[in-house]
Parts: C-alpha cells; structure tokens; sequence
C-alpha cells in the first residue's frame, strides 16, 4: 500500500458536516495521554493505539461541527477479533451540536471508562470501525487500529509505518 501525504491522512478525517479534529485515549494510571491530532508533527500513517492489557481507559473526542446545527449527535464503535465482533458500544455525543465559531472552535466529548481484557491469547491488534450518527444517520467514520500489549508496556501511538 502507498504511504499517504499529511493532506491525504487529514482528508481521511473530514467530512463535509464533521471534522474529527482529535482523538484522545488517556489511561489510568499514565500520566501522558494519547493524542491523536492533524497537527502532530509526525503523523500516523493510520490512526493505531497501543494499551497495556487490563487497563481502564477514556476515549475523548474532539470534533468540529461546519455547515449546520447537528442533532442527536452518538457514536458507535465496534471491535474485531478475526472479523467477528468483539467488543461494542454506543454512546451518547451531543443533543444539539451548533456550527462551530471562533469564540467556540470545537466541541468535545468525553466518554465513560472503558476496561481492556487481558492474557497471552488477548494480546494483538484488533480492527476498530467508529461511527458518528446524526439522528440514526451515519455522517462520519473513521476506521482504526486498537493493539492490547503486556501491562508493563508504556501506553502509545503507532502506526507510523
């Protein structure tokens, strides 16, 4: 597969009524969280986050809303392990998201904690597919990359290969 350029890799993170402008993982216990961001300055080839096993950890998302108001904004992300699902959730976003403005340049959404499982025949790398949805209406995905390590592995960003 052809490496992408930076204006590809950000492209692949807009649409035309939302723009995930970050996507953060903090886990408890590591005081650096994982930002993933278009202005990084080396950026991904593809958005990857590597957890320690058995970790609790919170997914926060940054988003831009463009063209008009959105309502009943939620969000789904589904997990697979060989193709079948794994792990999934469906949460809440936003009742009325406005267009953003200078004075309010983006919105944000923390989600509740999340509990990785654990053990040798857990570890790897498993596909994540996210979803936004206006009103039951797909506006937005993005497809990424989650990978459960050791415990004493130090939470961090791949994907740059």
């Amino acid at each position: 597969m052809a490496k992408k350029t930076r204006e590809e890799l950000i492209e692949d993170f807009q649409s035309e009524l939302i723009d995930l402008v970050s996507m953060t993982i903090e886990v408890e216990g590591y005081s650096k969280s994982l930002e993933y961001h278009p202005e990084m300055e080396d950026l991904p080839q593809r958005l990857h986050f590597i957890l320690p096993e058995y970790s609790t950890y919170y997914l926060i998302i940054t988003y831009k809303v463009k063209s008009r108001a959105l309502k009943k904004l939620t969000y789904s992300q589904v997990v697979k392990k060989h193709g079948i699902p794994f792990a999934s959730r469906d949460l809440h976003m936003n009742d009325h998201a406005e267009v953003n403005t200078e004075e309010k340049p983006t919105h944000l959404v923390r989600f509740p904690p999340d509990k990785l499982p654990g053990g040798r025949l857990i570890r790897g790398t498993y596909p994540a597919h996210s979803k936004f949805y206006e009103e039951g209406k797909t506006i937005f995905s993005c497809d990424w990359l989650i990978e459960v390590v050791k415990k004493d592995e130090q939470p961090r960003i791949g994907g740059f290969n």
